[in-house]
């Protein structure tokens, strides 16, 4: 009876043990793991497409601004599960006073496969005039996968973003960084 009881529980860990090989063996296993990524928002391949500035006319310099902003990656781009982003869209609006104030907006990543990656971004901007009169602007916010087409359905992520901008110059430049997995 012992011997009979003592098979049943090898044969059961046995198929448990083959059962998580299985599991993180594929694909399927290792989905919801959750992967780092970091990388730049180059200025020179950063440009303003359209831009559309509207002043409120409440207090001084309140502008509400939308924006279509296009990025691509010649060197070093940003790789999603192995593969490489080669640009993004982005539709933004902000509604400033002196270029301080928040923005929000949507775009969407193109990868090599031909995937797209949506996703939506949601932060705060500050301009500060410098003691030589030149203003410095940077801005902050945290993007949200939302999205995507193919192999990448299911991806969600959560990253944090930060840099520099002037519209008037066509400057955008900044880092991004967090995590992303796929449910």
């Amino acid at each position: 009876m012992k011997t009979i009881a003592l098979k049943g529980m090898i044969g059961s860990a046995i198929i448990a043990l083959g059962a998580a090989l299985i599991l993180l063996a594929s694909p399927e296993g290792w989905a919801q793991q959750k992967r780092k990524l970091s990388f730049k928002l180059p200025v020179e391949t950063s440009k303003y497409t359209r831009q559309h500035v509207f002043d409120v006319g409440d207090v001084p310099g309140h502008q509400i601004r939308i924006y279509e902003l296009h990025r691509t990656w010649p060197t070093n781009p940003p790789r999603i599960l192995g593969l490489r982003v080669l640009e993004s869209w982005e539709w933004g609006n902000s509604d400033y006073f002196d270029l301080n104030g928040r923005h929000y907006g949507y775009g969407f990543n193109v990868l090599e496969s031909g995937d797209k990656i949506f996703y939506k971004f949601d932060g705060m901007s500050q301009s500060v005039v410098n003691p030589d009169g030149s203003r410095k602007s940077t801005y902050t916010g945290v993007l949200r996968f939302t999205g995507a087409t193919a192999m990448f359905r299911g991806i969600q992520g959560t990253f944090r973003y930060k840099g520099i901008f002037d519209p008037k110059a066509n400057l955008n430049e900044g880092e991004v960084e967090g995590e992303y997995w796929i449910d």
